[in-house]
């Protein structure tokens, strides 16, 4: 049994709890835990709270949540525990990333658009995404500022997610862009400013019509998706929603014709514990 702190394969069995559910001790970290890891304490059991997570994933609020496991599942947790529950294994779910890689491209696409950030003196804030041409979203970053330390920041996390930096970047006109990729990729990452319109380029001796159409497209999702949230009510909770967002579209969502998942829900309670 490994341990959910340390990940240490150093435990014993310790006894067991009221309901007859295994303990163990970490022998590494000194620690205790039941076999249910991380869903240990919890009044409902993992496929429930994975059945929210899922739900939720969706364009749908956390009442509408609620109310759709009363309809199938028979139960009718509150809003707000359903609320909680997303907190909590957001922060797990980003496991996924380090169990499975995703094969991202040398060409990368940054935009940034408006989003609803509650209990703020300024309530718009703005959510910036580098996508690859793969549609893989590589980075995500909410702020307040459109600046360049805010493209500088989400492009280092894409660069840390990734370990490479790309040939190419493409983004609109804000001029943030431009310091922030030579500040984070060098000089040798070519930065193309392109709108809708593609605009034709040459790229390894090969003639190459590139336009931000696929960041437009991909920031679609989350709007859709932000649209029955109503905006976030702290800037953490944003950033920690939107890398729960992430890992949903990078390996849980159905992608291509085939419509393929990279990570089938069952298979999560075995990664994330």
């Amino acid at each position: 049994m490994k341990c959910p702190y340390c990940s240490s394969l150093l435990t014993v069995k310790n006894d067991h709890d009221k309901e007859g559910v295994q303990r163990y001790k970490c022998n590494a970290c000194k620690r205790r835990f039941c076999e249910k890891g991380i869903f240990a304490r919890h009044r409902y059991p993992p496929l429930i709270i994975l059945d929210a997570l899922f739900l939720y994933s969706q364009p749908i609020s956390t009442r509408g949540v609620t109310v759709n496991l009363k309809r199938f599942r028979k139960i009718k947790p509150s809003h707000v525990s359903v609320y909680n529950w997303v907190v909590k294994f957001a922060s797990y779910l980003i496991k996924i990333a380090n169990n499975k890689q995703l094969n991202f491209s040398n060409i990368w696409h940054v935009d940034e658009k408006f989003i609803h950030v509650r209990k703020s003196k300024d309530p718009y804030a703005y959510l910036w995404i580098v996508s690859d041409s793969n549609a893989n979203i590589l980075s995500s970053y909410v702020s307040f500022l459109r600046d360049k330390n805010s493209a500088k920041i989400v492009l280092e996390r894409a660069k840390e997610r990734t370990g490479f930096c790309p040939e190419i970047l493409v983004s609109d006109g804000l001029q943030g862009y431009k310091k922030a990729s030579k500040k984070v990729f060098g000089r040798n990452t070519r930065h193309v400013v392109a709108h809708f319109e593609a605009v034709g380029i040459v790229h390894n001796k090969k003639l190459m019509k590139i336009s931000n159409n696929k960041a437009e497209r991909i920031n679609q999702f989350p709007a859709l998706w932000l649209h029955p949230v109503r905006g976030f009510k702290r800037l953490d909770r944003a950033n920690l929603l939107i890398e729960f967002f992430t890992i949903y579209y990078n390996y849980l969502m159905p992608h291509g014709k085939e419509e393929k998942v990279k990570v089938k829900w069952e298979e999560i309670p075995a990664i994330i514990r």
